[in-house]
């Protein structure tokens, strides 16, 4: 689920609240990052339990129109076809959904009137209106019609964000990528493979995660090298000038050119040069180019740099 890029952000916002705070330490550090990053899977089977909660909302819909005193016909005879989407019963089968819901107190208890609304707004809409009127519904269709709604309707709805943020301030921030997690795990599900494949691990490898750490722990503990390294090619700067989220993503691709033999430079390069333009000023884009630029010159002329595996030996 998560990609190295956001592990990147996730290092650079935990390094830059460790030389904001008075008494951070290193430890309390590596598990403040570790739990941001387990956060966001939180709000993936959050989102993945609203999508069932919507199935629970439509049955008891369905059974409060079969006891009104005066049912109507459709009361009494209801389209069951969203209600019994194996899509969605292979989602609610899936125990690792379940399991991780209930050890994680993930439910939307507190917000039963937004999915009573919200179902609302899905069942007054073309697209629910088509998927339920239509002759034959495969399970291509079924998923197909999940997948719309939940980006149409769900992704960019503002009161889901509102009610987002005031469970945790970065959950709307990270919503594009647990929107594509989520979508993802709904494409992904087949009729053969059932409930086996209902959930994405919070981890894509398990490398992942050590490497999270060990970037954090690199730039803490060779934070004095890496400044003088820094400042010799920073010509005609002085270190307190220079923006303090340029000294930690030049920091952070020294750290991956020394540390991580698997990783090429060229993507390290890539990467934190990208994360400026989101992350520092207009201008740190060609100032961190230049400095990175470099320094690869020179610790490749030391011999410092050392890759490992095929089409990284430079």
């Amino acid at each position: 689920m998560l990609n190295r890029r956001f592990i990147r952000i996730r290092v650079l916002q935990a390094l830059y609240a460790f030389y904001n705070k008075e008494g951070e330490d290193l430890a309390r550090t590596e598990n403040e990052l570790l739990r941001s990053m387990d956060r966001i899977y939180d709000l993936y089977v959050l989102m993945l339990e609203l999508i069932l909660q919507l199935k629970r909302q439509a049955e008891d819909r369905i059974e409060e129109g079969k006891r009104k005193k005066l049912p109507t016909q459709d009361d009494l005879l209801p389209n069951m076809r969203f209600i019994e989407s194996p899509v969605l019963a292979h989602l609610e089968e899936s125990n690792k959904v379940r399991q991780y819901s209930e050890s994680h107190a993930l439910s939307w208890g507190d917000h039963k009137e937004y999915v009573k609304n919200l179902l609302k707004r899905v069942r007054e809409s073309e697209l629910f209106e088509q998927y339920m009127e239509a002759e034959e519904v495969t399970y291509k269709d079924h998923r197909s019609f999940l997948v719309e709604m939940y980006a149409e309707m769900i992704a960019a709805d503002e009161d889901l964000h509102e009610i987002l943020e005031e469970k945790s301030i970065y959950w709307v921030e990270d919503m594009a990528l647990v929107n594509s997690a989520v979508i993802r795990t709904l494409q992904s599900m087949k009729s053969t493979s059932g409930s086996s494949k209902a959930i994405e691990p919070l981890y894509r490898d398990l490398d992942d995660r050590e490497y999270a750490i060990k970037l954090l722990r690199k730039v803490l503990t060779q934070n004095d090298d890496f400044e003088e390294m820094i400042s010799k090619k920073a010509q005609n700067w002085e270190m307190e000038r220079i923006a303090q989220m340029d000294m930690l993503l030049m920091k952070m691709a020294l750290a991956e050119f020394l540390y991580f033999e698997t990783i090429p430079v060229k993507v390290s390069m890539n990467e934190y040069i990208e994360l400026s333009k989101d992350f520092s000023t207009p201008k740190s884009k060609i100032f961190i180019n230049g400095v990175l630029d470099k320094l690869v010159i020179e610790l490749k002329k030391g011999d410092r740099i050392n890759k490992m595996g095929r089409g990284l030996v430079e």
